[in-house]
């Protein structure tokens, strides 16, 4: 029993607590706080007040129902898109509903270990993947602190992918072509980018057989849980709307932002995350060519397809970020 009982060991015990505390401060911050009463004033919820009203977004039909209904419109809406990531919400909701039965309270903490546990084992899997030092565990802990104590839209999605990313990097070092398979076919399901995770194979093995396999499996399997929405996909606007979006800084804002608040958003979103993949591209004169060719396919859908200021897909750089520090080889055979 002490065998297992080291320092390392000891900081992943320490770091699954604190990945708690770090998701449960974000969910506190972000959450309403304050009721509006019938004379206009603001009331502070009470802490069972707080949790039962997020208990009810949790379980909340309508904001599931727009997902989980097949009909689907291009309307130029970024929400189009989720209409293929029904899968997720679909468990989600059960697993929110089936715990809701056996307490009313419980969709509150049930949301706070689902995405706490999906972090810790990404990290879990990363050492398994990269066997991290403890400077790693750190610069994953801090990673994970900076991007929640931003406002942060859809960080389900994010999580799970940043997950199944790390999953697939392990799978296609190990040339475990099911559990890549596998792995793959859920990040799909989760958020279309998922398709991007697909080249992760290629990073560690040059059989572009075995890559083109994976990718019909991978592509029939996504097709087929999404064949209602199939008039909707071959709209490349369904995918990438060119619309201006309320609430949201994209492309077509940027003339309209402050010189400070651009540089903010630059530095936040894209100098520091990519910025750290490119100094050890240059430190450790990386050579891989899909590896580099991933990066430079998230920067453009973070570019074109998503807010500018969406903190929250950066967790899906996570992965590669370690990866740049364990380089893999120009390329595998």
């Amino acid at each position: 029993m002490f065998k297992y009982f080291n320092e390392k060991n000891f900081i992943f015990l320490i770091s699954f607590f604190l990945i708690i505390f770090i998701f449960i401060n974000y969910i506190h911050n972000s959450s309403e706080k304050f009721n509006v009463t019938n004379e206009g004033n603001f009331k502070l919820f009470s802490n069972l007040e707080f949790k039962d009203n997020i208990n009810k977004k949790l379980l909340n039909e309508e904001s599931y129902e727009y997902i989980l209904n097949k009909d689907c419109q291009v309307t130029g809406n970024m929400h189009d898109r989720h209409k293929v990531r029904w899968v997720k919400s679909y468990f989600l909701k059960n697993i929110f509903q089936f715990f809701d039965r056996l307490n009313s309270n419980s969709p509150y903490y049930v949301n706070i270990l689902i995405h706490s546990f999906i972090i810790f084992i990404t990290l879990i899997f990363l050492n398994k993947t990269f066997n991290l030092n403890v400077a790693h565990i750190f610069l994953f802990l801090f990673y994970i602190a900076f991007v929640f104590q931003h406002s942060l839209g859809e960080y389900s999605y994010s999580i799970f992918e940043m997950f199944f990313l790390t999953i697939s990097l392990l799978a296609s070092k190990k040339k475990n072509i099911i559990l890549f398979v596998v792995t793959t076919s859920l990040a799909v399901l989760n958020r279309e980018s998922g398709f991007i995770i697909l080249l992760t194979w290629l990073i560690f093995n040059k059989n572009f057989k075995q890559f083109f396999l994976i990718f019909i499996i991978v592509f029939l399997i996504f097709i087929f849980l999404n064949f209602k929405t199939i008039n909707c996909m071959i709209n490349p606007k369904f995918f990438i709307p060119f619309e201006h979006q309320d609430g949201q800084v994209n492309l077509t804002d940027i003339s309209s932002i402050g010189g400070f608040s651009f540089l903010k958003l630059l530095l936040i979103n894209f100098l520091i995350p990519f910025g750290l993949v490119a100094y050890n591209f240059y430190k450790f004169k990386i050579k891989n060519t899909y590896f580099g060719l991933i990066v430079l396919i998230y920067l453009a859908t973070f570019i074109i397809a998503t807010p500018l200021h969406h903190v929250a897909v950066r967790l899906i750089l996570l992965p590669l970020i370690f990866l740049s520090f364990f380089p893999p080889k120009e390329q595998a055979n």
